[in-house]
């Protein structure tokens, strides 16, 4: 092989190498539109109540933290985040607040 041939098969190489990596979506976008995806659905479920919960994702996995008011809001939340696609896992945070 010639020192031109390896050097245009290396510059291949390069060009292919970059565009595979332009490409692909990244995973950090993709946990930000499970976290939007994830937020909307609470908002939808839990339209006018007392329900502050906070949602972040890393590779897939849900982080919910926050506060309720019962612990069925709680299991709700954890339903709601669980059904959304891409989600992995749920990592429950959130915590129940009786009381004003």
């Amino acid at each position: 092989m010639s020192a031109q041939t390896a050097l245009l098969l290396f510059i291949a190489v390069i060009v292919v190498a970059f565009a595979l990596t332009r490409l692909r979506p990244s995973q950090q976008s993709g946990d930000a539109a499970i976290s939007a995806l994830v937020v909307q659905a609470l908002a939808k479920e839990f339209p006018f109540s007392n329900v502050h919960v906070d949602v972040k994702t890393f590779d897939g996995i849900v982080i919910l933290g926050g506060f309720v008011r019962e612990h069925e809001q709680m299991t709700k939340a954890i339903e709601t985040a669980r059904a959304i696609e891409g989600v992995k896992s749920v990592d429950n945070r959130i915590s129940v607040r009786s009381g004003g």
